[in-house]
């Protein structure tokens, strides 16, 4: 019987850094992107795929980063046409998982994702409080989430998975639920909440050390968690 098989490929690239992110991402780097993809295409070439597709079942392939979208979607379906000639079962049942941003997803990109098996988007919000958003560094607000979400709806995408995060900086209660029944609203297929974690080395870290990030204490951080436990179990 064949193992269940997972593949991740990693997009360093964003548009802007978040405050919090420590993941493995460059900014502002366009120049290297094609070289970077031209590399990821030859690993790919050179695995074993004989002995991967006898063994092993691909279930999923997610397409993450860094930030995906923000790269030119003629470089996505470059490598996405490399797995295909790789791999020995058909795209159209495989999850084809994509992370987008709303700063830098657009008609022409969502499409372009879909028409070449990309069946799955991960949006990611974090809150729907444009002054938290900000406080984030991230590059969009909620209106700019609510047009990326309602235009991939209307393309046809009926697999989207949105992501909040609880513990941030100056973040209430009242935040959170607004954020997570705002999100609820909408029915996505799939909801990801996740606790903000200070890792060294990023711009949040270096504020905490200099006691210039107004943290949740960690009472309230229980009270946002169980909140979102027993609102998703509903």
């Amino acid at each position: 019987m064949k193992k269940i098989l997972g593949i991740y490929i990693h997009i360093p690239f964003c548009k802007n850094k978040c405050n919090y992110c420590d993941f493995v991402s460059f900014k502002n780097n366009e120049e290297k992107q094609e070289e970077y993809i031209k590399c990821l295409i030859k690993e790919i070439e050179h695995k074993n795929w004989n002995y991967i597709n006898e063994k092993y079942d691909i279930t999923t392939i997610y397409i993450g980063g860094g930030t995906p979208s923000y790269i030119s979607y003629e470089l996505i379906l470059k490598v996405m046409q490399t797995v295909n000639s790789k791999i020995n079962c058909k795209m159209k049942e495989i999850e084809i998982t994509i992370e987008v941003n709303p700063g830098t997803a657009n008609f022409e990109k969502l499409t372009a994702y879909k028409n070449i098996g990309i069946n799955r988007l991960s949006i990611g919000l974090q809150s729907t409080n444009n002054k938290i958003l900000k406080k984030l560094g991230r590059i969009h607000n909620y209106e700019q989430f609510l047009e990326t979400y309602k235009l991939a709806r209307e393309i046809g995408y009926d697999n989207i998975n949105v992501d909040l995060m609880i513990g941030l900086p100056s973040q209430t209660i009242q935040d959170l639920k607004e954020s997570l029944e705002n999100v609820v609203e909408l029915k996505p297929n799939h909801i990801s909440v996740y606790s903000l974690i200070l890792e060294e080395g990023t711009k949040f870290y270096k504020m905490y050390e200099n006691q210039e990030l107004d943290l949740p204490k960690e009472e309230l951080e229980r009270q946002m968690y169980w909140y979102v436990k027993n609102k998703l179990e509903l």
